[in-house]
């Protein structure tokens, strides 16, 4: 199969979410299936079998993205989003694997490249944007609570990182097919 993996962090960084990334990569990989992954300009690349990085345009100034939501973060998600956009018209792919907020770049995408979407979800963005104070504005989580329920209605599937991830998910839509692989060292 061909995957177009969209992973909205800095890829590879030594922390949570691209540890997974990998591991997903490398799975992939052991199974023959090849894997270009859309990531920000930021973090070192991986030299693995079938797999093909693409980065967002380099931002000079922008040298670090912190974990969470933030102005940088909306700035590098419309370059990845328009970067993951000609990838779909320029290629043919069977899946889009999306992670975090990618999600919902994946629940425009895959219609548009006949694909199927799996949606890998490491937490829940309306908690996160509650959890950082700058963004816990109620508007602000509303939003996000219907962007969450849009990403894994329409994902084909949905991969949890953790079991309260996977309740969260059954709580949305029992009938979406939803896989726990915990994070582990």
């Amino acid at each position: 199969m061909k995957i177009l993996m969209l992973a909205p962090e800095p890829f590879f960084t030594p922390r949570g979410t691209p540890f997974s990334i990998r591991a997903r990569i490398q799975a992939l990989s052991a199974l023959g299936h090849s894997v270009d992954l859309i990531t920000y300009h930021l973090g070192s690349d991986l030299s693995l079998p079938g797999l093909r990085i693409y980065r967002t345009p380099r931002i000079p100034w922008m040298r670090h993205v912190a974990i969470g939501p933030s102005i940088a973060k909306i700035v590098l998600d419309v370059l990845l989003f328009g970067l993951a956009l000609a990838k779909v018209i320029g290629g043919r792919y069977d899946v889009i694997h999306t992670h975090e907020e990618a999600g919902l770049m994946g629940a425009v995408l895959a219609p548009l490249a006949g694909a199927c979407h799996l949606y890998d979800m490491h937490s829940s963005l309306p908690q996160q944007f509650q959890n950082f104070k700058a963004f816990n504005y109620r508007p602000v989580v509303k939003l996000f609570e219907v962007l969450e329920y849009i990403m894994i209605r329409r994902a084909h599937a949905v991969i949890a990182v953790c079991p309260e991830l996977l309740n969260h998910v059954e709580v949305v839509d029992r009938e979406r097919p939803c896989f726990l692989i915990e994070n582990t060292v």
